[in-house]
């Protein structure tokens, strides 16, 4: 690959990273706010009917794809009509596999659990969201191989806002639970409609079996890496669901949004690394410094972001009179914070490994997880209720150090080294605002000074011991504007 190529490759990724990056803090900005004004809206019980319903339809989307999309993404060569085509043909009667066990399995279901109409509703606007996804996939594919990911922001930020002000609406108008099925065929038909508007192919059936052989040689490991994934995290909610109950699963979901507002920096990275990584395969210096910098800009942003959410969440709800309700969440949400801060520069390695074609060994450690994960979370949740889930998580989040030294020894990235100076500083930004006088000031004059405090004591750190990274990344706003 020629140094140009690899200087355009760098710029663009840089610019799509930035860019996607303040795109996801606006878009968890309009989530954020949505769903609390849903979770005051709606009772506890209510919010872990959306959370046990999506994860349960979910699970299907891991049958409708079986990673073709990704081998597509990750392909070297050109793509090609017959492969477009051949991956829409398998995904779609995927899809109509997956809805078919659906119909047969829901009324089993439905009488075992007791589930109504609003469970109905739900479980079927989420069918057809399940539906919309796969037929936008080959437009995604098409726009992620530009790495034009400005197009798929818009559209997901469309989304975003349509569902969530939909959903407050109805809330509003006193629809309940069913509020959540009115936003969710608001969003998933707008969104198919913006995304063949903005990247339309000719949509066609057909089968192909030497492209089969081709991508299934990825995309099969890639998915069944995948279908781990979903037995350690979708199908352990479940089970946790099913010990808890609705309203302590509602908790849980909600300590387990806090944490997905600054993750979404992380997948503002991942989703333009991983065809960038690809492309940087075999040029391996340039391929450790793009892993370094994407995990410190990653540990940059969210370890100051989840140490402040954990600290300022009880502030936050004592300013709602109706907020009392979830004051139980806290103690989950400490322990979900400090998961999510290891996930945060674990997953792009992973998705580093599957990038450069090292699928088996994020197999391994999908497997390590998922052994971990459901002997965990059944015990301590069966004994300890949501605390104990909590618990869990953090048990197993812990775990990822085996990625770390694995990083070093395939990439020569010390993550412990990456990741020092926001880990430190995020510790100063907790003492400091641990340190604040509680007593003497009013609840949003606290919030307030918390907020404040935790700025000041993270930015004089990074200012302090870290001015090298910050000018590197100044001169690429500004290489970006020039």
């Amino acid at each position: 690959m020629q140094k140009s190529q690899i200087q355009k490759i760098k710029k663009t990724t840089t610019k799509n990273v930035l860019f996607l990056s303040f795109r996801n803090l606006g878009m968890q900005a309009i989530s954020t706010l949505g769903f609390f004004s849903l979770s005051i809206l709606l009772g506890t019980a209510e919010v872990g009917l959306f959370a046990i319903v999506a994860e349960s339809v979910g699970i299907l989307g891991y049958f409708s794809d079986i990673g073709l999309a990704s081998a597509l993404i990750q392909q070297k060569d050109k793509i090609n009509k017959h492969q477009l085509k051949t991956t829409f043909t398998i995904q779609q009667a995927l899809v109509f596999v997956s809805l078919f066990v659906l119909a047969l399995s829901y009324h089993q279901i439905s009488l075992q659990k007791g589930y109504g109409p609003k469970e109905l509703w739900i479980t079927v606007s989420l069918a057809f969201s399940f539906v919309c996804a796969s037929l936008k996939t080959i437009p995604s594919v098409l726009l992620e191989r530009k790495l034009n990911f400005k197009l798929i922001s818009y559209v997901d930020l469309i989304e975003n806002i349509t569902f969530y002000v939909v959903a407050v609406v109805f809330a509003l108008l006193g629809f309940g639970a069913y509020s959540y099925a009115f936003a969710a065929f608001s969003r998933s038909l707008l969104g198919l409609i913006l995304i063949y508007r903005f990247s339309p192919w000719p949509i066609g059936f057909a089968f192909s079996l030497p492209d089969v052989k081709k991508l299934f040689r990825f995309g099969i490991p890639f998915q069944f890496n995948s279908f781990i994934a979903m037995a350690k995290d979708r199908l352990s909610n479940l089970l946790v669901a099913g010990i808890l109950g609705r309203s302590s699963f509602g908790l849980l979901a909600w300590a387990q949004k806090g944490t997905r507002i600054p993750l979404s920096l992380m997948d503002a990275v991942m989703k333009v690394t991983f065809p960038t990584f690809s492309r940087l395969q075999s040029q391996k210096e340039v391929l450790r410094k793009s892993i370094e910098r994407s995990t410190f800009f990653i540990a940059l942003l969210t370890f100051p972001a989840l140490t402040g959410i954990a600290l300022i969440a009880p502030d936050f709800i004592a300013l709602i009179p109706k907020y009392g309700k979830w004051l139980p969440a806290l103690v989950p949400l400490y322990f979900y914070s400090a998961s999510a801060a290891i996930a945060s520069v674990t997953t792009p390695l992973t998705n580093a490994f599957n990038a450069v074609g090292k699928i088996t060994l994020t197999t391994k450690f999908m497997i390590m997880w998922t052994l971990l994960t459901w002997p965990t979370y059944f015990f301590l949740s069966k004994n300890f209720g949501y605390i104990g889930t909590s618990w869990a998580v953090l048990i197993v989040g812990s775990s990822s150090f085996v990625v770390w030294l694995t990083a070093d020894k395939i990439f020569s990235v010390n993550i412990f080294k990456t990741v020092a100076s926001p880990f430190l500083s995020s510790v100063l930004m907790a003492l400091a605002l641990l340190a604040l006088p509680q007593t003497h000031l009013s609840a949003p004059l606290l919030l307030a000074s918390k907020i404040i405090t935790g700025l000041l004591v993270y930015s004089a750190y990074h200012l302090l011991f870290s001015l090298p990274q910050l000018k590197w990344f100044v001169n690429q706003l500004k290489s970006l504007r020039s």
